[in-house]
């Protein structure tokens, strides 16, 4: 099995190199195309990667997913990676990390990971694992949330051999093999009810926890792993009193309760993560692993980053909303803030290339000036819709010449860069974090 190596991003129709379209011909017709993407509600499906054969060459049109998939099962697969530019590589896991240490975006969570249990594993290098690192960011997240508040207590089943004492329900058989029949006639095995912390949910997520630490020694000369070192320090202490033992049938069927949410979700993610190793500690840490096809929206990732940094300056009510529904659409941002003049509708883009000079896509203006002419969102915001003026518009994308945080404040109104050719429409850069290299 081969795996070739393509970075996101890539162009519509951009022709690949001669050696990447050698190991891929002999895989695909003349005319032939392999398109691969990820389900979006019912019906709509947003591409990922598209390959298709003209002749003796490749073409691909890349999206703003990484990931790992077949291109022929079992025979040759494909990595998307993110991409580099000029020296320096997005560092992904901070921007993961700094996203969810906004509560909100824990609720925001879902189709930033795509992954297909259903079909067979690819090996690749544990260095191009960008699956696991995602999983362990996110579920230590989920669980210093989860360990600040305390864990949580639940009934569970014990059984223990007692001497002199009896406890909930005898078990006779038991009692005979292990007790009467070597003579210690006062010794009865009991099964009983415990309300502690030592239950099989708590036990799950103590094990995925034991994955993730081992996982990470891996990271450590490719990625800067502080951050979740010291996540793993913070939340071990909590789980002293748990304990390790917990069948692979318990840790694959266990159903966690949707009315603690916070519990659930991480007990999905815990599993996930089990699974991913397929419950053996052993496959975590070793310098290649099988890893199930995955894609990870990186756009959806921009858009929880930036809404991360928003809530930073906007910290009154529902100053700023993420995901308004409107009208069977939905927007990124609505910004209502109460010491500007003026509320804004912002959309936040994953593209690099906005930072040149000029304007914007016409459908990316026409997708965010139509948000912002929606009677629901004058309506949100306490407009009229006859009288006010139409609702100012800013587009939010990635830009290295940039700071890492926005430059203004809460108390006053910047002045955005114009969009040209477009009333009250405007952009705003912000650096990403990166991994020097």
């Amino acid at each position: 099995m081969r795996v070739v190596q393509l970075q996101e991003q890539l162009l519509e129709n951009t022709y690949l190199q001669q050696s990447e379209c050698e190991a891929i011909i002999p895989y695909m017709d003349d005319g032939s195309e392999v398109v691969r993407g990820v389900k979006r509600g019912r019906e709509e499906k947003e591409l990922c990667l598209m390959l298709s054969r003209k002749a003796d060459s490749i073409c691909a049109t890349g999206s703003y997913f990484v990931g790992v998939d077949w291109i022929k099962e079992e025979e040759l697969a494909v990595q998307v990676s993110p991409k580099m530019n000029d020296g320096f590589e997005i560092d992904y896991v901070r921007m993961l990390n700094e996203a969810l240490a906004e509560p909100d975006n824990m609720e925001h969570l879902k189709d930033l990971l795509t992954i297909r249990f259903d079909k067979p594993s690819i090996r690749i290098s544990q260095q191009q694992d960008l699956l696991s690192v995602f999983l362990i960011t996110e579920y230590l997240n989920i669980l210093q949330r989860i360990v600040r508040k305390g864990l949580k207590k639940s009934y569970y089943r014990v059984e223990e051999n007692l001497n002199n004492k009896v406890k909930g329900h005898i078990l006779v058989s038991r009692t005979i093999q292990r007790n009467l029949a070597k003579g210690r006639i006062t010794d009865n095995v009991c099964r009983y009810q415990v309300y502690d912390i030592d239950s099989p949910e708590n036990r799950i997520l103590k094990k995925a926890l034991a994955f993730c630490k081992k996982q990470l020694e891996v990271y450590k000369h490719a990625l800067d792993t502080k951050a979740l070192e010291k996540k793993i320090r913070y939340v071990q202490p909590s789980f002293e009193r748990v304990g390790d033992e917990i069948s692979v049938k318990a840790m694959k069927t266990f159903k966690g309760n949707p009315v603690f949410k916070e519990y659930f979700t991480a007990l999905e993610y815990a599993q996930l993560l089990l699974r991913r190793f397929s419950y053996d500690i052993t496959l975590a840490g070793k310098k290649e692993i099988d890893t199930p096809p995955f894609w990870i929206d990186m756009s959806k990732l921009f858009e929880l980053y930036v809404f991360g940094k928003l809530k930073k300056i906007f910290t009154g009510k529902r100053e700023i909303q993420y995901h308004v529904k409107a009208h069977y659409q939905e927007l990124d941002y609505l910004l209502k803030p109460t010491e500007w003049t003026e509320p804004y509708v912002i959309d936040a883009k994953y593209k690099p290339r906005y930072k040149q000079g000029g304007g914007i896509t016409m459908d990316d203006a026409r997708e965010v000036s139509g948000y912002a002419r929606l009677s629901k969102v004058y309506e949100k915001l306490g407009l009229n819709e006859e009288t006010a003026l139409p609702i100012k518009c800013l587009i939010i994308y990635p830009d290295q010449d940039q700071e890492e945080r926005f430059a203004f404040t809460r108390t006053e109104e910047p002045a955005f860069e114009k969009v040209s050719n477009y009333v009250r429409f405007y952009k705003l850069g912000i650096r990403l974090p990166v991994i020097s290299v």
